[in-house]
C-alpha cells in the first residue's frame, strides 16, 4: 500500500520493472502498453519477453516489487515512531498520509491492479490481494502486540478503515480524511 518504492539494483530486469512501475502507476496498467515501457528502457521486445512472457507477467512482478516495498516505506516509518504498539498503529495512518503527500495522492497500486484486472487475470488479482493480506497480518501483530482480545478483527476493521482513506483521498485528491481516520482507530484501540 505504500507508493514511494525505491527502484532495486539487479540488472536488466529490474530496471524493466522499474520503468513499468513508474509507467503503471502514472497512467495504469491498461493504458501503459509495452513499448512504453521499452521505450524508457531501450530494449528490445524480445529481451522484454525473455524476462516477462507477456504483459501480464510484467505486472505480477511490478507488484511483487511493490508490495515488497510496503514494510520499508510504511511499517519501517511507523515503528520507529513508537515502542507502544497502539502508537504504531496510529502512525501508520501518519505515514501513509505522508506517502500520499509525496506522491500526489495516486494511492495503493496493488489494489489499482485488482480493481483494473477483477475477472479479467487470476494471477494479478491475487497479487492484489495477497498485499491488502498482507497488511492485514502485520496489523494483527500489532494488534496481539498491544494485548487486544480480538486482534484478528480488529486488524480486519483497521485495514478498512486504512484502504477507505487511501481510496478517498485518491479520489479527492487531497489528504485531509487522514486524521478523521487516525480518530476512528483510536476509537478501536480504546
Amino acid at each position: 500500500m505504500a507508493d514511494t518504492t525505491a527502484p532495486i539494483a539487479g540488472g536488466k530486469r529490474q530496471e524493466i520493472i522499474d520503468q513499468a512501475y513508474k509507467l503503471f502507476y502514472d497512467g495504469g496498467f491498461h493504458a501503459t502498453g509495452v513499448d512504453a515501457v521499452m521505450a524508457g528502457t531501450g530494449i528490445s521486445k524480445r529481451t522484454l519477453y525473455k524476462y516477462f512472457p507477456s504483459k501480464e507477467h510484467l505486472i505480477e512482478a511490478v507488484l511483487e516489487h511493490y508490495g515488497s516495498g510496503v514494510e520499508a516505506s510504511l511499517f519501517g516509518p511507523a515503528l520507529a515512531r513508537s515502542d507502544d504498539p497502539r502508537r504504531q498503529i496510529l502512525a501508520i495512518f501518519d505515514v501513509r498520509r505522508e506517502l500520499m503527500e509525496s506522491s500526489r495522492c495516486l494511492g495503493c497500486l496493488a489494489m489499482k491492479a485488482a480493481q483494473e484486472y477483477r475477472g479479467r487475470h487470476a494471477g494479478i488479482e491475487e497479487t492484489g490481494r495477497r498485499s491488502s493480506q498482507m497488511i492485514e497480518d502485520r496489523l494483527e501483530a500489532l494488534c496481539a502486540k498491544a494485548g487486544l482480545a480480538r486482534a484478528r478483527e480488529t486488524a480486519r476493521q483497521i485495514a478498512l478503515v486504512l484502504q477507505g482513506a487511501v481510496l478517498t483521498s485518491q479520489m479527492r485528491g487531497d489528504t485531509e480524511v487522514f486524521p478523521d481516520a487516525k480518530a476512528v482507530v483510536q476509537k478501536l484501540l480504546d
